[in-house]
C-alpha cells in the first residue's frame, strides 16, 4: 500500500488499536439482527443456500453462520471481529487520507473514525452496517491504488470488494456506478475505459453469481432482494416521515398480535401487497410489486415527493441519530460504557467534511474526486431512502478523510496567513454545526420512543426474563399510559408466568385503551388457559374473540384446539373448518389447521386445506409437512417422502423430518 515511513506504520497502528480498544460491547439481537442470527441457524442446520434468507442478500447471513461454526454460538464472535474490521476501516481512511492529502490530514480522518461514536456503535451490532463499510473501503482503496498505478490487478480487486459488499447489501450499486464513472472522469483515456470496464464487468460476475444462487435457492434467476423495493417504497410513499420506516396500513391490524421481536416492516409489506393483489407474492413479485407502487407514489404527487425529499436533506444534516431498531441514546445510557464517553459526533464530523468537500474541489484536487463522490453518493441514497443512523453511516468515512484535508487547509492557511480564506472555512464550519444541532420538523423519534421501549422488553420475554420484560412494559406505560400496547405484551409476559389475575388486569386496560386490542387479548387469554389446561374456560375466550372479529383465525383455530381436547370431535371440526375459510390467504394458519384435521384422522379435509395453503404459498414448509402427513396417513409413503424432502428445504434443522424420510425411503425398498 504504498511507502511509508516507521513513523506512518506506528501511526497507522494506533489508529486501529483506538478502534479497537472502543468497539467491543454485547447485546441480544432484535429485529433485524433476530432475523440474521435466525438464518444463520438456518445455515448451520443444513440450509447451505441460505434459502430461508430469500428477503434479503445473504452474504452476512453466511458470516455469522461462519463465525458460529468455529467459534461457538455466542453472539461474542461476530462482534469482536466485527470490531477489528471497524477497526481496519480506520486504518483504510488514514491511508486514503495520507495518499490524497498528506500525513496530518491522513491522520485526523483515521481517528475521527475511530473515535466516532455510532460506528463504535455499528460495531456491536448484529447487522451488515460495520462489514458492508470495510468492503467498500477496500473497494474504494483499490479504486485509488487503479487510478494511481492503472493497473488492472487493482481494478480486479476494486471490483470483487464491490461484489462482496454488493452480496452484503445491494444498495452498493449506485456507489459502484459513480466510483467507475470517477475512473473514466479522471482518466479520460482508452485505458482508463478498460480499467472501469474491468471493474465492471468483474462486479456484474458477483451479480450473477447471486443470480444463480437465487436460481438454484427458487427456481427463479432474479439479482435483487425485494428488501431495497420496500424500502424504496416505505421512504418515498405518501405516508413517509423521511425518517421512519413504516409498513404500509393494511385492513389487517397484524401488527398487534406480531410479536415485537419480529420485523414488522417485513411482515407489514407483504400482508398490504397480499390485501392488494389477493395472493402472496414470491419475493421477486413483492420487488416488482413495490418498485412499481413507487413510482406511482412519485408520479400521482410530484409536489409532496419533492418536499418531502427536502426534508430528508435536512434530516441528513442534522445531528440526531434516528434508529428503526432500539433508541440510540437510550441504549447507551442502560448497556454501555464506552459510549459514555467524550466521542466525536455527526455534529463535528459532517461540518469539517463538508467543508473539505468544498475545498478539495475548490482547489480541483484531482483524485479528491474519489472520497468527495463517495460522500455525495451516500448522501444521495440515504435521502433516496430514508434517514436513519446506519443508512447515513457509510457517508461518515469520505467525511473523515474530507474532513482531516479540511483541518490541514486550515492549519496550512494559519501559518500562510491567509485569515480571508481561513475565515471563511471556520464561517462554513460554524453555519453547518449549528444546522446540525436545530431540532425543526419533528427531527428525533421521541414520538416513538415507547415502542421503542416495548421492544426491548421484547428481547427479555423472548429469553424468558419475564420479571425484567414486565418492568420494562411498565415503563413504556409510564411514559405512554395511554398505550394499549404496552399493557398487551406486559399482559402476555405474566400470561408466561402464569399469574392470571395480572393477565385479566393488563388485556382488560389494553382492551378499554383500544377496542382493536379486544380480539386478539381474548385470543392472549385463551392460550393462557389453555396452557394450564383449563380448555372449557379458553374455549369461552375464543368465542369472545370471535363475536370481537369473525375473521380472526387464529381464534377459530385455537377454539377448534380446545374442543379437540374436551372431546367434542364435531364442534372441533366445525371449528377448524371455519378456521380454515376465514384464514385464506394466511398460509401458515391454513397450514397449521390441516395439520390438526389430518391428526383427528380428518385426512381428506385436511389435505384439501394443506393444498390450499401451499398454493397461497408454495413455498410454506408446514403446508408441506401436512401433505406429507396426510400421504403417510393414507398409506402413499412414496408421496409422503416427497413432500417432507421438499419440507426439509426450508426447515434444515428438523431431525424429526430426516427420520421421517429415512424411514419412509426404506418402506419402498424390497
Amino acid at each position: 500500500m504504498g511507502d511509508y515511513s516507521k513513523a506512518d506504520r506506528w501511526l497507522l497502528g494506533a489508529i486501529v488499536l483506538a478502534a479497537i480498544a472502543d468497539s467491543i460491547y454485547i447485546s441480544r439481537p432484535l429485529l433485524d439482527s433476530a432475523w440474521y442470527h435466525s438464518k444463520a441457524l438456518d445455515v448451520l442446520a443444513g440450509d447451505r443456500l441460505a434459502a430461508s434468507a430469500s428477503f434479503r442478500v445473504p452474504l452476512y447471513v453466511y458470516f455469522i453462520a461462519a463465525c458460529y461454526a468455529v467459534f461457538g454460538r455466542s453472539f461474542a464472535a461476530p462482534l469482536i471481529i466485527q470490531a477489528l474490521a471497524g477497526a481496519l476501516s480506520c486504518g483504510l481512511v488514514f491511508l486514503m487520507g495520507r495518499r490524497l492529502f498528506g500525513t496530518f490530514a491522513g491522520a485526523a480522518g483515521g481517528f475521527a473514525l475511530a473515535f466516532y461514536g455510532m460506528a463504535i456503535f455499528s460495531d456491536g451490532e448484529i447487522l451488515p452496517t460495520t462489514l458492508f463499510i470495510f468492503l467498500m473501503l477496500l473497494a474504494t482503496w483499490f479504486v485509488l491504488e487503479c487510478l494511481g498505478g492503472r493497473r488492472y490487478r487493482d481494478a480486479v480487486l476494486a471490483g470483487v470488494f464491490l461484489g462482496l459488499a454488493f452480496l452484503t447489501r445491494p444498495d452498493i450499486l449506485p456507489f459502484a456506478a459513480v466510483m467507475i464513472g470517477v475512473v473514466i472522469f479522471i482518466e479520460r483515456s482508452k485505458r482508463g475505459l478498460r480499467l472501469a470496464a474491468t471493474v465492471a464487468i468483474v462486479l456484474a460476475g458477483f451479480v450473477m453469481m447471486l443470480g444463480v444462487r437465487n436460481y438454484a435457492a427458487y427456481g427463479r434467476f432474479f439479482v435483487f432482494s425485494p428488501q431495497g423495493a420496500v424500502n424504496l417504497y416505505i421512504g418515498n410513499a405518501s405516508f413517509a416521515d423521511g425518517k421512519t420506516p413504516m409498513a404500509p396500513p393494511t385492513a389487517y391490524v397484524y401488527g398487534i398480535a406480531m410479536d415485537p421481536g419480529e420485523d414488522s416492516i417485513i411482515e407489514g409489506c407483504r400482508v398490504a401487497a397480499r390485501e392488494k393483489v389477493g395472493r402472496e407474492l414470491e419475493d421477486r413479485e413483492l420487488s416488482d410489486y413495490y418498485m412499481r407502487m413507487t413510482l406511482a407514489e412519485i408520479g400521482s404527487d410530484p409536489g409532496r415527493w419533492a418536499g418531502l425529499m427536502l426534508r430528508k436533506v435536512y434530516y441528513f444534516l442534522n445531528a440526531y441519530e434516528r434508529s428503526d431498531i432500539k433508541p440510540v441514546q437510550r441504549f447507551i445510557e442502560r448497556y454501555t460504557s464506552v459510549l459514555k464517553l467524550p466521542l466525536l459526533t455527526f455534529a463535528v464530523v459532517m461540518p469539517f467534511g463538508l467543508v473539505g468537500l468544498v475545498v478539495s474541489l475548490s482547489r480541483r484536487e484531482k483524485h479528491a474526486l474519489v472520497p468527495a463522490a463517495g460522500l455525495l453518493a451516500w448522501a444521495a441514497l440515504a435521502v433516496a431512502f430514508f434517514v436513519i443512523w446506519r443508512y447515513r453511516l457509510p457517508a461518515v468515512p469520505f467525511m473523515a478523510v474530507l474532513g482531516g484535508y479540511a483541518l490541514y487547509a486550515m492549519a496550512r492557511s494559519a501559518r500562510r496567513r491567509e485569515y480571508l480564506v481561513l475565515g471563511a472555512m471556520l464561517g462554513g464550519v460554524a453555519l453547518l454545526w449549528a444546522v446540525s444541532g436545530t431540532a425543526f420538523l419533528g427531527v428525533d423519534d421521541l414520538g416513538y420512543l415507547p415502542t421503542h421501549i416495548v421492544n426491548e422488553g421484547a428481547l427479555y420475554e423472548a429469553a424468558g426474563e419475564y420479571d425484567e420484560a414486565v418492568e420494562i412494559y411498565r415503563e413504556a406505560i409510564e411514559m405512554a399510559p395511554s398505550d394499549a400496547r404496552a399493557y398487551y405484551h406486559a399482559g402476555r409476559a405474566y400470561a408466561a408466568m402464569g399469574m392470571m389475575a395480572e393477565v385479566r388486569d393488563y388485556m382488560g386496560r389494553a382492551m378499554a385503551l383500544n377496542p382493536n386490542y379486544r380480539p386478539f387479548a381474548y385470543v392472549s387469554l385463551g392460550i393462557a388457559l389453555a396452557k394450564d389446561e383449563d380448555y372449557e374456560q379458553a374455549a369461552t375466550f375464543f368465542e369472545k374473540a370471535l363475536e370481537a372479529d369473525p375473521g380472526l383465525c387464529i381464534a377459530a383455530y385455537n377454539l377448534g384446539l380446545c374442543q379437540y381436547r374436551l372431546g367434542r370431535r364435531e364442534a372441533a371440526v366445525a371449528a377448524l373448518m371455519r378456521a380454515s375459510e376465514v384464514c385464506r390467504g394466511d398460509s401458515g394458519a391454513m397450514a397449521a389447521t390441516a395439520r390438526v384435521l389430518i391428526e383427528m384422522g380428518e385426512v381428506d379435509r385436511g389435505l384439501s386445506v394443506a393444498e390450499a395453503a401451499l398454493g397461497v404459498d408454495p413455498r410454506n414448509p408446514d403446508a408441506l409437512y401436512a401433505l406429507g402427513l396426510g400421504s403417510e396417513a393414507q398409506g402413499r409413503n412414496a408421496d409422503a417422502a416427497d413432500f417432507f424432502e421438499r419440507a426439509l428445504r426450508y426447515m434444515p434443522s428438523s431431525k424429526g423430518l430426516r427420520e421421517k424420510i429415512k424411514r419412509l425411503r426404506s418402506m419402498e425398498s424390497p
